[in-house]
């Protein structure tokens, strides 16, 4: 208060002593003011850096800039001798870690690129620094710290500390640490406020981080994804460009094979035909049995041409999918069946309204060889009967299946069925060449189906035959 003043409350005051009182008053008064105008001051600028850490937390996503900005601004603004980011390392325990970020007085040392190894921390404060806790020790020496604890600290030459955890999600990450090295120091509840909020907005920022490295990471898996697709798709079509050019190979050998198969076969059956026919009179019996044992091979061996050249053909002809009555394509079939064989006592028993959405042509072959299979195997009864119908699956996938009571076979060697050419019976008890079942099995895999068997010797077999993918099936 200026020398007037004072003068003027003198003047006004009734003795001395009541001038004195005044002037202490007076004193009181104004410290007041004086420490509210302080604390006014520490607030704005308390809120200005508040205004700027949030700032920057809204531009930046790089932790260490925003680690290094806060920290000096937080030193200047508590007048500290250090303000630091203290990360714990992963999978520690909370027990190790390092400093990341520091703005420190240059009287005092570096905590940088050091590490500090607390094996007190990890066992008895973590998880209260987790749930919150702040430590604010205005003398370490006097704040009942561990010694371990205040070895660690003293390496720093810190006398007082000011310590608030900073969290990534509800995950202990690190600590936000203010030091005061040259002198015990006790902090204030607006410090220790602020310190607190600077912590929260911090954590905000950690958890960006662990955002964006998330999402960064998703996009690099992405696009790792991405290109292995566009790989996988170029060699794809590369795979498909050399099949074409295979399978152009191979039906061209196929006929060409064929063609230099023929021949020979048709000179060797048809100069056995003149041996029969013009020297009839010079050969015996036997002779002219081996003569027609040689045409009746060379005409199976032409027969089996033909029907490699058609397994062949099925595999590359393309599928037309449309509605087919798969019922009444049976029923067809058995009549056809039925009268080329008029002496045959057989019972067909037709499921009606079978239908499925394929290829009605190879559809056709499928149950033509199907039947004609079961036809053959039951021809050694008297009396029998061939069915085909349909199984309701929970998924919806009907399993069609032609039954019969005919000769059936081993389970033992189903595996074997079929494979092109292999055969359960031999040719003199039922003619064929074993490329029926080959040509049913591609037709059905063809459509993304599957195809199995069941049977037991002289008590018949089941075919059974899905025409779309089935998952939940297993080939038999």
């Amino acid at each position: 208060m200026n020398p007037e003043t004072l003068a003027r409350l003198r003047d006004l005051c009734r003795d001395e002593a009541a001038f004195v009182e005044l002037k202490q008053i007076l004193g009181d008064e104004i410290r007041n003011l004086e420490h509210e105008i302080n604390q006014a001051n520490f607030q704005i600028q308390r809120q200005k850096t508040l205004f700027r850490v949030i700032t920057r937390l809204r531009e930046s996503i790089d932790l260490d800039a925003i680690f290094q900005a806060t920290a000096t601004e937080v030193r200047q603004l508590l007048v500290a001798d250090r303000v630091g980011m203290f990360r714990f390392y992963p999978d520690s325990g909370w027990d190790d870690g390092e400093f990341v970020s520091e703005d420190v007085d240059p009287a005092f040392p570096s905590a940088m690129a050091q590490k500090i190894h607390d094996h007190c921390f990890g066992e008895q404060f973590a998880v209260a620094y987790q749930q919150g806790r702040i430590q604010a020790a205005a003398d370490i020496h006097n704040y009942g710290l561990s010694d371990c604890h205040i070895e660690v600290l003293a390496q720093f030459q810190i006398r007082a500390n000011l310590v608030v955890p900073l969290l990534q999600s509800e995950n202990l990450w690190g600590l936000l640490c203010i030091h005061q090295c040259s002198e015990p120091r006790e902090w204030q509840a607006t410090e220790i406020e602020f310190a607190t909020e600077i912590a929260s907005h911090l954590s905000v920022a950690l958890q960006h981080a662990e955002l964006v490295a998330d999402l960064q990471a998703e996009v690099l898996e992405r696009q790792q994804a991405e290109q292995a697709v566009i790989s996988l798709n170029q060699g794809l079509q590369r795979a498909i460009i050399e099949l074409q050019a295979v399978n152009k190979e191979l039906e061209a050998f196929s006929y060409s094979v064929s063609h230099d198969l023929r021949a020979p076969l048709r000179s060797i059956d048809g100069f056995s035909q003149a041996l029969l026919e013009d020297y009839q009179d010079q050969l015996d019996d036997m002779g002219q049995n081996y003569l027609r044992r040689i045409r009746s091979a060379t005409q199976r061996m032409g027969q089996l041409i033909d029907d490699l050249l058609n397994l062949s053909r099925l595999m590359r002809s393309d599928i037309q999918l449309e509605p087919v009555d798969l019922s009444l394509l049976a029923r067809e079939i058995c009549t056809d069946l039925q009268e080329a064989h008029p002496g045959r006592q057989v019972e067909c028993i037709i499921q009606p309204g079978l239908t499925a959405q394929g290829d009605s042509r190879l559809l056709h072959m499928l149950l033509t060889n199907l039947l004609d299979n079961a036809w053959k195997f039951t021809s050694k009864h008297n009396q029998a009967k061939i069915e085909f119908g349909a199984i309701s699956q929970d998924s919806g996938i009907p399993i069609y299946f032609i039954r019969d009571d005919g000769a059936g076979f081993n389970m033992a060697y189903a595996n074997k069925l079929f494979g092109p050419f292999q055969r359960l019976h031999r040719v003199d008890e039922f003619p064929g060449n074993g490329i029926g079942l080959a040509i049913v099995q591609r037709i059905v895999h063809r459509h993304g189906g599957r195809v199995w068997a069941e049977g037991v010797v002289e008590q018949g077999a089941t075919f059974y035959f899905t025409l779309v993918t089935d998952e939940a099936g297993a080939e038999a």
